[in-house]
């Protein structure tokens, strides 16, 4: 492969990382609708003309940050769910391997390159509903309704309306976790950080089995 193509294509695969990160920022900064083309081509660096070489519209171009984040969270969820169901074969995937295999991914991400993606993902049901509902679709609809299942066949004795609304709850629970509105900081008088990402691990786990394993009310 000539050397001028290899190098022509690193560029052009930088150029397109670099895009990402900048518009994943602003987007998170300033929601869909106040994060413009032409502020993100400037702070990537490229030409408009070459952003929208890439990406032919505002709207294509969020749709590609969340899925090149939110797959990475996906794929990680699959994979634990894969080697739990391989490890417990026809028995139930016991409730805390559960928590731990769909909630650990997100927060293993956003503790290490994720905090741009954990406000972008907060602010997603301000955005137009439309594009709200494509991304949820798009990115995590199939493995939530896998672990759905998962957690059904744990919990037979919890009826779906019970079930899903827990689950709705746990999902609640850690996405406002990662906000850090400052409300940690507040209750313990400035001893507890919400970025604490590590003791909100610790914490939020058997929080939420306690949680979802709760009697029927």
């Amino acid at each position: 492969m000539p050397a001028d193509y290899k190098r022509e294509t690193a560029e052009s695969e930088s150029a397109r990382e670099r895009i990402l990160r900048v518009a994943e920022t602003l987007f998170a900064e300033n929601g869909f609708n106040g994060a413009s083309m032409r502020e993100i081509a400037t702070q990537a660096a490229v030409a408009l003309s070459q952003l929208n070489y890439y990406f032919e519209s505002k709207r294509e171009l969020y749709l590609a940050v969340f899925l090149h984040r939110g797959h990475k969270i996906t794929s990680e969820r699959s994979r634990h769910l894969v080697e739990a169901r391989a490890k417990y074969g026809r028995r139930p995937i016991p409730l805390k391997v559960l928590i731990r295999s769909f909630v650990m991914p997100y927060l293993d991400y956003a503790r290490e390159d994720g905090a741009s993606y954990v406000r972008l993902y907060a602010r997603l049901h301000s955005e137009p509903a439309s594009i709200a509902e494509e991304v949820r679709s798009r990115v995590y609809d199939e493995t939530t309704r896998q672990y759905a299942d998962a957690f059904k066949q744990t919990l037979p004795h919890l009826p779906d309306e019970v079930l899903f609304w827990r689950l709705t709850f746990m999902m609640g629970t850690y996405n406002f976790a990662l906000m850090t509105s400052g409300r940690l900081e507040v209750m313990s008088r400035g001893k507890l950080s919400s970025s604490d990402l590590t003791q909100a691990s610790e914490q939020i786990l058997p929080f939420l089995e306690a949680a979802i394993k709760a009697p029927i009310p």
